[in-house]
């Protein structure tokens, strides 16, 4: 009745169980907290009844059954969540919820918000024993249905690399304090970081180290200066702030555009990241231009980001050579400069050619299964990605 008067609802729906839907109380029966006599309702009403008056038609009664099996459990759920409708507004009042139906209204309400689109206005509990001066508050639990949300991004970026659902929570999180602005000191740094964050992920997902790098190191600054903002005002980022700075730092490097042995293993970090992740596309395609950067590191002497030296050197020099070693075709490399011809001469004298110029030509069709979508007569089955990815993945750290 309190949260019916506090908030004024259209409608209310209350579950009850078989016995609570049919019961009142015996003459003379006494409150266990407060020790007065309960009223007792005519014989012909139930305290149901009593409600639906009081309500004046607003309330709707669904029955559930008492939770004392999974089974029942699992029927409570499916009971809750089939009143609401998609988009709507809810309020949920777990005060006399008995046993374990708190911790289901919980996940019934995260339910409903991911997948209806339904929003919680508010979880309360009305807690009797906390009264003062016969005056009980009324607790409100949403934040801790927002936790929920905070951990399962955080669970997102952690696992996939992907931080949409975490910047778009620091976002909000930053905007609802210069809404209410209850306080003078507003965040300033919440909304910037939740952009830095965001870039990081995309240059992840995109699989551009030097994106990655630049990124990392914008983002692990960001989240140091903001830090305190973030214990005061996102409480939930705090806690898992140091994870994903971690998660930075393992990729910042303050000289992306130089190829150094350094950024090498950087890339190289990545790639395993990306195996870890299983997002085996970005660790396909950056292993191609990885082994490029490899045998550009080892020459010390062309433009390592300039397109026609690297393509040159993918088709003249590697391709060709694996070809001629590994028997694929008579071929013969097409000599356009002293340059290239130098450069494969030196390639193919290197003591351990034959055992690299295998890794490229793994590393090649692997790439070509993966980028070309299946779309050839002999394709890879997908179940074999996985283990190529890592078994090449084996071979580079071994030649880095």
């Amino acid at each position: 009745m309190a949260i019916a008067h506090i908030f004024e609802p259209e409608k209310v729906v209350v579950f009850v169980t078989p016995g609570v839907e049919q019961y009142h109380p015996p003459k003379g029966e006494r409150c266990p907290q407060c020790k007065q006599i309960l009223p007792t309702p005519t014989e012909e009403k139930t305290y149901c009844d009593e409600l639906k008056e009081l309500l004046e038609g607003r309330v709707e009664f669904v029955r559930i059954p008492e939770g004392r099996s999974e089974r029942e459990l699992w029927e409570i759920f499916d009971r809750v969540v089939s009143v609401v409708g998609e988009g709507e507004t809810i309020l949920l009042d777990v005060t006399h919820a008995f046993r374990s139906i708190p911790m289901i209204v919980f996940v019934a309400a995260a339910y409903l918000r991911s997948t209806m689109r339904v929003k919680v206005e508010r979880i309360v509990y009305g807690a009797y024993e906390a009264r003062n001066e016969g005056r009980a508050p009324i607790f409100d639990l949403t934040p801790l249905l927002d936790l929920l949300d905070w951990l399962s991004s955080a669970e997102f970026f952690i696992k996939r690399s992907d931080a949409t659902l975490l910047a778009e929570r620091l976002r909000g999180a930053h905007q609802q304090a210069w809404q209410r602005r209850a306080e003078e000191d507003l965040p300033r740094r919440l909304k910037s970081a939740s952009s830095k964050l965001e870039e990081f992920s995309q240059a992840l997902h995109l699989a551009r180290p030097r994106d990655v790098m630049r990124s990392a190191m914008k983002l692990s600054q960001m989240l140091e200066s903001s830090a305190s903002e973030a214990e005061r005002w996102a409480k939930p980022f705090a806690i898992i702030l140091r994870n994903v700075r971690r998660e930075a730092e393992n990729f910042a490097y303050d000289k992306p555009d130089q190829l150094d042995r350094e950024n090498l293993e950087r890339q190289l970090r990545l790639i395993k990241h990306f195996v870890s992740r299983g997002l085996w596309m970005q660790a396909a395609v950056l292993m191609r231009e990885w082994f490029i950067n490899w045998v550009i590191l080892q020459l010390g002497e062309l433009r390592w980001l300039d397109k026609d030296t690297r393509e040159n050197l993918a088709n003249k020099v590697l391709s060709e050579a694996a070809k001629r070693l590994l028997q694929k075709g008579e071929e013969k490399p097409k000599e356009e400069s002293i340059s290239w011809k130098k450069i494969t001469e030196w390639f193919e004298g290197l003591p351990n050619c034959r055992e690299i110029i295998q890794i490229w030509d793994s590393i090649v069709n692997l790439r070509n299964d993966i980028a070309h979508c299946g779309m050839r007569k002999h394709v890879a089955p997908i179940s074999r990605i996985k283990r190529r990815a890592k078994e090449i993945l084996q071979q580079l750290e071994r030649l880095c």
